[in-house]
């Protein structure tokens, strides 16, 4: 698949995949859309999807598998601050995963982010106040993590010109949220 160099979108979305996220994808220097979402993998995202340079949009959500009543599988690890080189990002979906760890402040560095979405995990620490770089964003879900609640939510991101909906726990301070 590495040899594809000159695709520019991957739409793998529910195909019941199951194993772990494919590395070779981070020689698709081109690729502008990669939706993987709604499968049964289960791995951390790998590193080298930090050098897929044009992406625009990265979708991984909801990669779990309901077996009798308990969910398995997911992303999971922590997101890996190589996702701070993907400079033409504007879609970031990777919720309704088991991701771990802090959120990253490298995400700050997306400038074109328009869409956050990391809800349904179990992220942990305050939000990054860089965040608030992310000037084009429209909606932050954070929603049903384990965000510290005695930071809340920065207010320079509920400052952001475009915001339009952003959720978060009901524990957290938060005066621009549209419920929890």
């Amino acid at each position: 698949m590495g040899d594809l160099i000159s695709l520019r979108q991957l739409r793998l979305r529910n195909n019941f995949f199951e194993n772990q996220l494919p590395t070779v994808l981070g020689k698709l220097e081109l690729l502008e859309e990669l939706d993987i979402s709604h499968n049964w993998l289960s791995s951390t995202i790998p590193p080298e999807y930090g050098n897929m340079v044009s992406l625009t949009t990265l979708s991984l959500e909801s990669n779990y598998r309901d077996q009798n009543g308990y969910f398995t599988w997911g992303i999971n690890g922590e997101l890996p601050i190589e996702i701070g080189k993907l400079k033409n990002l504007q879609h970031l979906r990777i919720n309704d995963n088991y991701l771990t760890g802090t959120l990253i402040s490298e995400i700050g560095q997306l400038f074109l982010l328009e869409t956050l979405h990391l809800q349904n995990n179990f992220l942990q620490g305050p939000i990054p106040e860089v965040y608030s770089n992310c000037v084009m964003l429209k909606e932050v879900l954070l929603e049903d993590n384990s965000i510290d609640s005695q930071f809340g939510m920065p207010e320079g991101i509920c400052r952001l010109p475009e915001l339009d909906l952003a959720k978060v726990d009901c524990s957290l301070s938060c005066t621009c949220c549209h419920g929890c």
